[in-house]
């Protein structure tokens, strides 16, 4: 009940199977060339032996005889080959079994990547075909079961929970009251749940210029000099960069909300935001933003950001014009859904103001 917020439903993208079996058809034609070389190689060592002769491989007197190169890299080639021949064995019988049990078409039905790998590497086919039958005569797997993280949980929770204090208060009851324990500001409280505060504004960065001082060729000269411009252009852009307008001050807050003010408290310390004093509210996914006319703009992030905007709306419109607030869009959507036929809506991504 309550529809999804926004970025909580997990996303599946259907993948792109058989991928690995372009990558065999490219491979397998090299095996092959690799085994006809090996080939080969050990044919042109025969040749040679009939004519030096069976001594013409061994070390005599230091020397190496005219066959042992041949040897060798027909020796070395031949090893690959049989090494590259057993991993293909080993790889399609894994992917068997593997395709097998997930119940998935017979090599995703790359049927000319089947043919080419059939005709370069029959082995690895028929490998990956026993174990395929194999695979399918096994219990399936199960899919994977998606378990959202806790985050996405208790937003979830909140969104459910702003749900029912809309219905509450658009039925006409009276907004409920919670006990805020070592709270002393005026007024009832409405709201006290934990969040993430920040704030958003520009500030001065100093930063210090280096000097360097070289001695010796010019060229050394004229390096250290570059290497301290570079420096002092760095640390000139970072400062820049810190100084721009952006979300500052991150800390968790203990918020509580009355009907007048939402308060903020940072480390003992409480900050009072007049709600009449709020110029512009959004909210975009789990945060929401208040926009004031005399102080930076204050973002308040968590779970019960929906509930916030509920009690906020409710106290700086009133009783007869709170559900009109345009970012309580998604929610007054959600809850005349819920009062009608039709599908759940899940909540758009985008902020509302």
């Amino acid at each position: 009940m309550g529809g999804l917020i926004p970025g909580n439903a997990p996303r599946r993208s259907r993948p792109r199977g058989g991928r690995r079996w372009v990558v065999a058809a490219v491979v397998t034609p090299a095996l092959l060339a690799l085994g006809l070389l090996a080939f080969r190689l050990n044919e042109r060592y025969e040749g040679c032996l009939a004519e030096h002769g069976p001594t013409s491989a061994d070390l005599i007197d230091g020397v190496y005889g005219p066959c042992y190169s041949a040897m060798v890299l027909g020796d070395t080639l031949s090893l690959a080959f049989v090494a590259v021949f057993a991993a293909t064995i080993v790889v399609g019988f894994v992917l068997g079994v593997v395709d097998g049990r997930g119940r998935r078409r017979f090599a995703y039905g790359r049927w000319v990547c089947v043919v080419v790998v059939g005709l370069t590497a029959p082995w690895g086919l028929l490998a990956y075909a026993l174990a395929y039958g194999l695979g399918r005569l096994l219990p399936a797997r199960r899919p994977p079961v998606y378990r959202p993280p806790p985050s996405a949980v208790a937003l979830q929770h909140g969104w459910i929970e702003a749900i029912h204090l809309y219905q509450r208060l658009a039925r006409g009851e009276p907004p409920p009251s919670v006990v805020a324990p070592g709270f002393i500001g005026p007024g009832v409280v409405y709201l006290d749940a934990p969040f993430t505060y920040s704030r958003y504004y520009g500030t001065t960065v100093t930063y210090g210029q280096s000097r360097t001082v070289a001695f010796g060729s010019p060229a050394i000269v004229a390096g250290a000099m570059i290497g301290n411009l570079i420096g002092n252009s760095a640390a000139r852009s970072r400062a820049a960069s810190l100084a721009q307008p952006q979300w500052r001050e991150f800390a968790y807050a203990r918020v509580v909300l009355t009907a007048t003010t939402t308060w903020c408290s940072l480390g003992g310390r409480w900050l009072a935001f007049d709600h009449g004093a709020a110029v512009e509210y959004s909210i975009n996914g789990p945060n929401a933003v208040l926009s004031f006319a005399d102080v930076e703009p204050l973002r308040l992030t968590g779970p019960s950001v929906w509930c916030h905007a509920v009690m906020f709306a409710y106290a700086r419109y009133g009783p007869g014009q709170w559900q009109q607030a345009p970012f309580l869009h998604p929610l007054r959507e959600a809850v005349h859904s819920l009062a009608g036929p039709g599908p759940q809506p899940q909540q758009p991504d985008a902020g509302h103001g």
